[in-house]
């Protein structure tokens, strides 16, 4: 277990967060820690959340229903600390949500065409988060990128790395023949950008 506990003054400060999230993201969360580190981890996060002042029982999480912003990053991070977990891991975590997400799921069926998703994924950050805005400025299929942007979203570090994992599974749902994706933050709003610049490529 990592020594660099979140106290429970950190708590505070993160759940006065503005704005909500969907309950899909704490099941995701607690898929990968059941299929990573077993069944019984998950109550290791739970004891901890507890003690933080601010417990989950993720069982109980409505996928749909709306939960503080804030919380979801002390989850991230309390899963982070006790596992001592790398930016690999959390992009990982990341990029595995979408296979766990039954929003994903649901989504993926609809949008039918590439072009129909990229156009249409800045109303699905709106069905996950009341705050933020995603932005979809370009993309090329013969240049094999995509670019999405996230603006007003100055939340927490940790959701930098895991949301370049989570877009890059995005990325390989759609192009199922494509191998080797990347993905890079070119740019970010906590080295002074003003929004966060994700840009996946592929071969």
């Amino acid at each position: 277990m990592a020594n660099n506990k979140l106290t429970k003054e950190d708590v505070e400060k993160l759940l006065a967060t503005p704005g909500k999230v969907r309950g899909v993201v704490f099941q995701t969360d607690a898929e990968y820690i059941r299929n990573k580190k077993g069944k019984e981890s998950v109550a290791a996060i739970e004891k901890e959340l507890e003690r933080l002042g601010c417990p989950i029982d993720y069982k109980s999480i409505k996928a749909i229903s709306w939960y503080p912003l804030g919380l979801r990053v002390v989850s991230l991070l309390v899963i982070k600390n006790i596992f001592n977990l790398q930016d690999q891991d959390i992009e990982e975590m990341g990029n595995l949500a979408p296979k766990y997400s039954l929003i994903v799921k649901l989504l993926m069926k609809y949008f039918l065409t590439i072009e129909m998703t990229y156009k249409e994924s800045p109303k699905y950050w709106e069905k996950h988060y009341t705050v933020g805005k995603l932005e979809t400025p370009g993309y090329s299929l013969e240049k094999k990128y995509f670019i999405v942007r996230i603006r007003d979203f100055k939340v927490h570090p940790v959701l930098c790395v895991y949301f370049r994992g989570y877009f890059k599974r995005i990325s390989q749902f759609l192009l199922k023949d494509a191998k080797n994706f990347k993905t890079q933050e070119t740019k970010c709003q906590f080295s002074g950008d003003p929004y966060h610049e994700i840009v996946i490529t592929w071969e």
